[in-house]
């Protein structure tokens, strides 16, 4: 009886460390302060190759990558964020950014720390909820970094995509109902959590100050491009793109 129970409290214990992966479908949208004033001088944009990482979960512990899938999902990444960026007025710049990073050390550094400076900013910009006002007041950087990858694409701005996702092995769906049983015996509680799941997060990186302008993150509990779909929905328009200009003059006949 001790083994069992302590099985399910180990079970119960990576449940919950998937559980933060794929608890409920919530976006988190952080904007800078000054994300209009700015956006006045971002036209063109980078998207740099989304880090993906999709797992399968064994029952032996052993995971493994499905490179395959995550070769799918970077494909799909770019052409939603292609699609989302031009619909919203940006210019996507063509650039091709992997052959410019193994011909060149420094601009692959620079990827790196700008990718680094974005992990370490999300502590200030998710560290506590914050009301829709608060939201619009941050102000974070990644760095100088990014100028090196500005200047040598020529675009304005960078955005930055991180996708997470796991799936279930066959044999780990099976110990999952065989612990929901036994816990549902033994503690009284049954715990479920989804058998695939997807965590995904943009930033909009200013080329010039390092600023992140807007950002956003959403898990989904598939295994696909939902949580991106979401997470893009908020996605700023291009201030040059919006119709500014305000109502025509009246021409003297029309004013009499």
């Amino acid at each position: 009886m001790i083994n069992i129970i302590s099985m399910l409290k180990t079970h119960l214990g990576l449940l919950l460390i998937l559980a933060l992966i794929t608890a409920c479908a919530t976006t988190t949208v952080r904007e800078h302060p000054t994300l209009e004033s700015q956006l006045l001088d971002v036209d063109s944009v980078l998207i740099v190759t989304p880090a993906v990482t999709i797992e399968q979960i064994n029952f032996s512990a052993d995971n493994e990558r499905l490179i395959d899938l995550e070769n799918t999902i970077k494909n799909d990444l770019i052409s939603l964020a292609t699609r989302e960026l031009t619909a919203r007025g940006f210019e996507i710049v063509d650039y091709d950014l992997e052959k410019a990073i193994s011909e060149d050390e420094n601009l692959a550094y620079a990827v790196n720390q700008a990718e680094e400076g974005f992990s370490e900013a999300k502590e200030t910009l998710y560290e506590e909820q914050l009301s829709e006002e608060e939201k619009r007041k941050f102000q974070v950087s990644v760095g100088t970094a990014v100028n090196i990858i500005s200047e040598k694409s020529g675009a304005d701005a960078v955005l930055l995509m991180h996708y997470i996702g796991y799936k279930k092995s066959a044999g780990y769906v099976a110990k999952d109902v065989a612990v929901g049983v036994l816990s549902g015996l033994l503690l009284g509680v049954v715990p479920t959590s989804a058998n695939t799941s997807s965590y995904v997060e943009v930033a909009f990186i200013d080329g010039v100050t390092g600023d992140v302008l807007w950002t956003n993150v959403f898990s989904a509990s598939t295994l696909d491009l939902t949580a991106a779909n979401k997470a893009m929905e908020a996605f700023p328009e291009d201030i040059d793109s919006l119709d500014v200009s305000g109502p025509e003059e009246l021409s003297e006949t029309e004013q009499q």
